[in-house]
């Protein structure tokens, strides 16, 4: 304290006794202020760590003690950042790895050895705090180009950048660190950083130590947490895989349950399981966490370098595993080396202090596994060993269950067909070999395969031709037979019933390595043979049976039934051979068509020579001709056909596939054929006889003359259909009855005269008829009576005929004799009397002869045209006929005939009507017969009429006024028996109506008929075609 004064001499020693008072009242209050500064400063730092202390004693980690002190410093203190440091000794050395606080922005510090910091090695190598106000690194480092987010090592010191992107690169220029003591061992490291100078006193050193004793215990608290959820989380992680193991039924689902929670507690990025198997071959399984796993091998063990490495390492899990080249050539050893881990590490599994497995897993995104996670490993790796041994006891009673099983199953098998048989071997080799693909052959007795079924991989197919036993030549092995061969290895277990080689069994594995069989596969072959012989009796005993079964419904089949018997022969031969997909093609009208069970008869096949064919495919050389015939038939290419020949001749072809047993086929089918051949030409037989039989029948049917056969005892036992017209009684009731009662029956009266020549009349009433019978004795067969053939003739029309043509000769006589005999006298008395006769009378003499010779030639003409007309030999040449022009030339013609009488004809013709179309002769001959014939019976006029009736048609009338036609007449007015005209006289014949009809029916193709006949006149109509112009 001192005070000072412009004027000399202006203070007095009491002046200076008042400051020594003074200074002793400033030094007691500056004491009394320090003091309780001091107290401020003790508090304010208590509160701070008592604070502190509360918040840490409920943190459970790193982070939130990091978090917490973060929290309560910046709300006490001044600073920009803040680190909390753990120690880890390494071989190194020390190494610091923890959190950082910096601008904000709470990060993870890498880790960073002390030997290359200063401040923070002092004061751990010291173990005391140390302050530094102004720092000797801060204008160095700031000079240089700090990288963010990594160490950046200067002399003596090391600064890690971080902070917000946007903010400059900036290093601390006060900072103090104070280590944190776990007892005598330093575990962590505590600091304050600022960017400005002087920023930090003791009171901050003695704060952070004050601070680092909770901090201390905080860590240990937060150790022992960690420690206890590392362990509940491995104890977790244990018992999931022994869950996870428990309930694996294979060695895949076991590598898939470890897989799942070695992965997710390792962070494991892949995983590999292998073990020895029961072959002594290393196989195992390798995934990549969270994907499906594959399997590894199997392959020998020395071509698994990196396996046996391990389990010739020892039964202690390496923890890092160090990558050789040799690795590489083994599966394990390249699935994991060749993905470049960043860690690998190996759990050897044990049994009977010998590794017989071992898990492997690395990482390869940079990190590496934890101590904690190797003790998992540790832990889990008996249990896996358990499981697997287990599993493999378990796989062992399987194997043994099931081979009891398949024995078992084999002798069930007794009376099964071949083909399930085999198809059952085939899958049990392939369960009890455990290979990819299992086939089973079986064999006949001349060792061709007669039945072949696979279960897996198709390639096993290929070991029969592999062992060199595909060629007919072959040399049965005694034992099995191995060997690799396009990526596969593969084993041939012969099959040996006694001396005879009945089957063999194929199997490929995946890998090139060959298993050798074992004893169960071995006895499995002896039971597999004797099922496969069991099945061939059984198939050759039922296809004896089948053989006998189709002879006998062959049998059965009646061949008086071709359709049906052919039909029936289809579904027999598919039948038969069902299991063979048989055929039956017979040849009918040159096309081989296929019979089959429902009947069908599709396709057809043409065959131009069957001759020809035939020869070929008998011929030693036809294998190729049949080979293209049952590819034309759509036959499969393992089809054979057996051909089926009637008296030397082609008739069918048996196609049928070589199934299994193939020589029972072939025989069945050789008998089939051969039943088929006999029915065949029964048929043929038949078929003649039954040809013969319809056309006899046919003959019988429709002959003119009734036929009667009658048996010994003189009983009718045929009557064909002309005798039920000729004596009218049903020609179905006759048979059994005596040819008397069937003539007493129809009214039939032998005649007068008896038998003449052998021939018997009958004569019978209403109606009128005569029935001659002829009377044959047919020779009976050998052992049988003879029979009695009946011939009956009706010859009642020809009697009409003969009595009518007898009639109509000796009228033709009387009437050509008359004109004939008029000419003669007319003529000679013109040339007796012809000086004396005068010209008049001349011409009158010559007048009577024309008329005759007129009438002569009329009649002629006439039976000239009923000739033709009858016998339908006459082809008219129609023709447009003027109606109202042809009836003057008519009526001129009649004139010669009735002369003064043909005035009476009055002719009523529309003048619109169009022509006829007709032959005009024809129409000339019927209007002269009806106009004339109502001349003879008109007594006054003669009406002539026509009209257009229809289109195409007219409807000319005739019609008299006489007496009228006979009643009884009517129906026979237009036949040839006809009555006669009154110009009989005059040389008629009663012939006219006759050839009117003729005419217009089959001339002019219409009708003529009697419109009405009574005491008034008769009216005659006819149609004849019309001119229709269109």
């Amino acid at each position: 304290l001192g005070i000072r004064c412009s004027r000399p001499y202006a203070y007095e020693d009491s002046t200076a006794a008042f400051l020594e008072l003074v200074c002793d009242e400033v030094a007691l209050a500056l004491r009394n202020a320090r003091s309780y500064e001091a107290i401020e400063d003790q508090r304010r730092r208590l509160e701070v760590v008592n604070s502190v202390g509360r918040r840490l004693a409920s943190s459970l980690d790193r982070w939130s003690i990091m978090r917490t002190l973060r929290e309560e410093l910046s709300a006490n203190l001044t600073f920009d950042g803040f680190i909390l440091a753990a120690i880890t000794q390494t071989a190194e050395g020390p190494v610091a790895e923890g959190y950082q606080y910096v601008g904000g922005v709470e990060e993870v510090v890498p880790p960073v050895a002390l030997a290359v910091t200063g401040p923070s090695r002092e004061a751990y190598e010291t173990g005391k705090p140390v302050l530094v106000r102004k720092s000797p690194w801060a204008r160095t480092l700031e000079g240089k180009e700090l990288e963010r987010e990594v160490w950046t090592v200067a002399q003596g010191a090391a600064v890690f950048v971080s902070g917000p992107p946007s903010d400059n690169r900036r290093v601390s220029k006060s900072f103090v660190w104070v280590p944190v003591l776990s007892g005598d061992r330093i575990t962590a490291m505590l600091s304050l950083q600022s960017y400005t100078e002087d920023a930090f006193d003791d009171w901050h050193v003695k704060l952070l130590q004050d601070v680092a004793a909770h901090v201390s215990l905080a860590l240990a608290n937060a150790d022992h947490f960690a420690q206890a959820q590392t362990e509940r989380a491995r104890l977790e992680a244990l018992h999931l895989l022994e869950m996870g193991v428990a309930s694996a039924a294979d060695e895949r689902q076991l590598a898939e349950a470890v897989f799942a929670v070695v992965g997710d507690y390792l962070g494991a990025t892949h995983m590999v399981l292998g073990y020895v198997d029961v072959a002594g071959l290393v196989a195992g399984f390798a995934a990549a966490h969270g994907e499906p796993s594959t399997p590894i091998g199997p392959v020998a063990i020395e071509n698994a370098p990196f396996f046996r490495r391990m389990i010739e390492g020892g039964t202690d899990v390496v923890e890092a595993v160090a990558h050789e080249p040799a690795d590489l050539g083994g599966p394990i050893g390249s699935y994991l080396f060749s993905r470049s881990p960043s860690h690998v590490a190996w759990a050897p599994i044990t049994q009977n202090d010998r590794v017989v497995a071992g898990l492997a897993v690395m990482r390869n995104d940079g990190a590496k596994f934890q101590a904690t996670h190797l003790k998992l490993l540790e832990s889990a790796m008996p249990v896996v060993g358990i499981a697997l041994r287990t599993m493999r006891l378990h796989h062992a009673n399987e194997l043994a269950l099931a081979q009891s099983v398949r024995i078992q199953e084999l002798a069930a098998l007794a009376g099964h067909e071949l083909m399930s048989v085999v198809a059952n071997i085939a899958d049990q080799a392939r369960t009890m070999l455990e290979c990819a693909g299992a086939v089973c052959w079986a064999f006949d007795t001349e060792g061709r395969v007669t039945a072949t079924r696979g279960s897996g991989d198709a390639a096993a197919e290929e070991v029969l031709a592999w062992a060199g036993l595909n060629a007919d030549d072959r040399v049965a092995p005694a034992g099995i037979v191995s060997g690799t061969a396009h990526d596969y290895a593969w084993n041939m277990v012969p099959l040996w019933y006694g001396d005879r080689l009945v089957g063999a069994i194929g199997a490929v594995h995946a890998s090139t390595l060959v298993p050798e069989p074992s004893a169960a596969a071995l006895d499995f072959a002896r039971h597999a043979a004797v099922a496969i012989e069991n099945a061939r009796l059984v198939a050759e005993t039922r296809g004896r049976i089948r053989t006998l079964e189709a002879v006998a419904a062959f049998a059965e089949l009646t061949p008086t039934e071709p359709d049906r018997a052919r039909a029936e022969m289809g579904r027999l031969v598919n039948r038969a051979l069902a299991g063979s997909q048989g055929e039956l093609w017979l040849l009918e009208d040159g096309e081989l068509v296929r019979r089959s069970d429902n009947g069908d008869t599709l396709p057809r096949v043409p065959v131009t020579d069957s001759a020809q064919l035939l020869r070929a495919l008998t011929s030693a050389a036809g294998a190729r001709r049949l080979r293209a015939l049952l590819d034309l038939l759509g036959a499969t290419p393992d089809a054979f056909a057996i051909p089926i020949q009637v008296e030397g001749r082609l008739a069918g072809l048996l196609v049928a596939r070589i199934t299994s047993g193939g020589a029972e086929t072939r025989r069945l089918a050789a008998v089939l054929a051969g039943q088929a051949a006999v029915l065949l030409g029964q048929l043929e037989l038949v078929d003649a006889l039954d040809r013969e039989r319809r056309m006899m029948n046919a003959i019988l049917r429709h002959s003119p003359v009734g036929v009667m056969l009658e048996d010994a005892a003189g009983r009718i036992v045929y009557a064909n259909p002309e005798i039920e017209a000729i004596y009218s009684l049903q020609a179905s009731e006759m048979p059994g009855r005596k040819p008397d009662e069937v003539y007493a029956a129809a009214g039939a009266i032998p005649g007068e005269d008896g038998e003449a020549d052998g021939t018997i009349e009958l004569r019978m009433r209403d109606p009128d008829r005569t029935v001659h019978v002829r009377r044959v004795v047919i020779p009976g067969l050998e052992g049988e009576p003879a029979g009695v053939l009946t011939l009956h003739e009706d010859v009642t029309v020809q009697r009409q005929a003969l009595e009518a043509k007898d009639l109509m000769l000796r009228a033709i006589g009387h009437e050509v004799r008359s004109p004939a005999a008029a000419m003669k006298n007319t003529l000679a008395g013109i040339m007796q009397w012809d000086e004396t006769i005068d010209t008049l009378g001349r011409r009158t003499l010559l007048q009577e002869a024309y008329e005759s010779s007129d009438r002569l030639l009329s009649l002629v003409e006439s039976q000239l045209i009923i000739a033709k007309l009858e016998t339908r030999h006459f082809e008219p040449t129609p023709g447009p006929v003027d109606l109202a022009s042809a009836l003057p030339g008519v009526i001129a013609v009649l004139n010669h005939r009735y002369a003064e009488r043909t005035e009476a004809v009055q002719v009523n013709i529309p003048d619109n009507l169009p022509p006829a179309f007709c032959e005009p002769a024809h129409l000339a001959q019927v209007l002269t017969n009806l106009i004339g014939n109502a001349l003879e019976y008109a007594s006054s006029s003669v009406q002539v009429e026509a009209r257009q009736v229809q289109r195409g048609w007219l409807e000319v009338t005739v019609a008299d006024n006489g007496q009228g036609l006979p009643a009884g007449t009517l129906d026979t007015v237009f036949e040839k028996t006809g009555p006669a005209g009154r110009s009989r006289s005059q040389g008629g014949l009663g012939l006219g109506l006759y050839l009117c009809r003729l005419v217009v029916e089959r001339s002019f193709g219409g009708r003529i008929w009697v419109a009405a006949s009574d005491k008034r006149g008769t009216t005659f109509r006819f149609t004849v075609p019309a001119r229709i112009r269109t």
